[in-house]
């Protein structure tokens, strides 16, 4: 029953959102339209259709009024367990409203004495960031099964792991179902072969999954996944993301492209290594620790979803000295969407899990900020407290003399559910309001170097601080 109130919800959600957008674009072009509108442009062609303009707010008032009836009829027949026709009033409900908002968009395009056009960030952010979440949403059911049919499952009887918090099997391929979720939309929002930067990006990201499918069915080598991700990084990066300059607190930032060497073949080409190796090195780790937060239910999909937002809406203030930004602002809009669609399935109790395939979100996210290098130091403010635990785990473990990269049961979110005694749902709250938090310290703070060090250090020491007393409180516990 949760999991249906979570899909219906997040359905009813997206309704509210299109009317939202609708009641928002009528009121700043109304007084642009003429005073006779052809709100019946479906009859024959002639002064039948028209009527005055004031009558535009038919569709408006009539999509709300669509949406309470449905919602009502949904919540009667979800109180008497008739899932299936809960689900019916759901979705017609958003199909209707659509229908109507597109409606009364096309009667103001054609009789308004401007050309009328949505906010520029409504148009690169905010419709793919609903395109995706759309898509997200319609995907996943089908990805569930489709996992379940074919083994991607994740059985805790089955599957030994020392961080593993799982209690009963569970599908995942969830990464499969986020991918789709950005390269569906994309088709029709990006130029996917114009740009060799994106090809790179979505090359990577899909090679990712690829690599994630077969992990989910039957766990590869650590090595061999070592290696596959060091090939696909390297499609990235030799799709020339690379990392221009570094950003120092303490003077002028730290060019890397003086680094460089010419191969002259079939005309100059000139090679910038420490620009790559540094790229190279942000990815591979922003892929890592980033899933090495992805243990209990509901926290990776706010880490990528915060994330890609805030680096979206930074990319908007060099929108107009660099145009072509655009179509990387929409990626990291379509990420954002496709991270919050992932939600839906993934709060807990979820209902699938990210699977290897989550690296795909992490490059994706590396590859974005690396685009402005400021970028690079406001998302490691924003992914600040994954990044440091990561850190103490990696040294944690080398101590230990194990792998980097082997699980234990001592990350911040065990330490939160068996120190703390917090439920799932409050560590996935936890996670979200503090990146939520540090995404706004991040945009605002975003180009002060020193203000980004200075909440860096005072993040730092707050989770030191945090662990040692969960830690301690832990102890305590256990002795008596």
């Amino acid at each position: 029953n949760l999991s249906i109130i979570k899909t219906l919800l997040g359905v009813y959600l997206i309704t509210i959102s299109i009317i939202a957008i609708q009641i928002y674009y009528i009121l700043i072009n109304y007084k642009y339209l003429s005073e006779e509108i052809p709100l019946f442009f479906t009859l024959p062609w002639g002064e039948i259709q028209l009527a005055n303009k004031e009558l535009i707010w038919i569709p408006v008032i009539s999509t709300i009024l669509i949406f309470v009836f449905n919602l009502i009829m949904s919540v009667i027949e979800h109180s008497k367990s008739n899932i299936s026709l809960a689900k019916f009033y759901a979705y017609s409900s958003l199909l209707s409203v659509a229908i109507l908002a597109a409606y009364a968009a096309k009667i103001a395009n054609s009789v308004s004495t401007i050309n009328i056009q949505f906010p520029i960030w409504i148009k690169i952010i905010l419709i793919p960031m609903i395109a995706s979440l759309l898509t997200t949403a319609f995907i996943t059911p089908f990805v569930i099964k489709f996992a379940k049919k074919y083994n991607f499952m994740d059985d805790p009887l089955r599957h030994k792991h020392p961080g593993m918090l799982l209690k009963r099997p569970i599908a995942r391929a969830g990464g499969l179902a986020f991918l789709l979720g950005i390269l569906i939309p994309s088709i029709v929002l990006l130029p996917i072969l114009t740009s060799q930067k994106l090809i790179g990006i979505l090359l990577g990201a899909t090679i990712c999954v690829i690599t994630g499918l077969k992990d989910d069915k039957k766990d590869i080598n650590p090595y061999i996944r070592l290696v596959i991700q060091g090939l696909t990084v390297s499609v990235v990066v030799l799709s020339g993301i690379i990392l221009i300059y570094i950003p120092n607190p303490f003077g002028n930032a730290i060019k890397l492209d003086d680094f460089k060497f010419v191969i002259n073949f079939l005309g100059e080409h000139k090679v910038y290594y420490f620009s790559a190796l540094a790229s190279a090195i942000w990815i591979a780790w922003t892929m890592n620790f980033m899933s090495l937060s992805n243990g209990t239910d509901g926290v990776y999909a706010g880490l990528v979803t915060v994330s890609s937002l805030v680096i979206a809406i930074l990319m908007m203030r060099t929108l107009s000295e660099d145009p072509g930004i655009a179509i990387f602002i929409k990626l990291a809009a379509l990420t954002a969407g496709a991270g919050l669609g992932m939600a839906i399935f993934t709060w807990p109790p979820n209902k699938l899990l990210w699977g290897f395939g989550a690296t795909s979100a992490g490059l994706i996210i590396a590859a974005l900020s690396i685009l402005g290098s400021t970028k690079v130091a406001t998302t490691l403010i924003v992914l600040i407290i994954p990044f440091i635990d990561a850190v103490f785990a990696v040294v944690r473990r080398i101590r230990r003399g194990q792998m980097p990269f082997w699980g234990d049961r001592e990350h911040l979110h065990h330490k939160l559910l068996e120190g703390l005694g917090w439920s799932k749902q409050k560590v996935a709250i936890f996670y979200w309001t503090t990146t939520i938090v540090l995404g706004l310290i991040g945009i605002l703070t975003s180009g002060q170097i020193r203000a980004l060090s200075l909440a860096a250090i005072a993040c730092i020491v707050i989770f030191g601080i945090s662990m040692l007393n969960i830690g301690k409180r832990k102890r305590l516990i256990k002795g008596s």
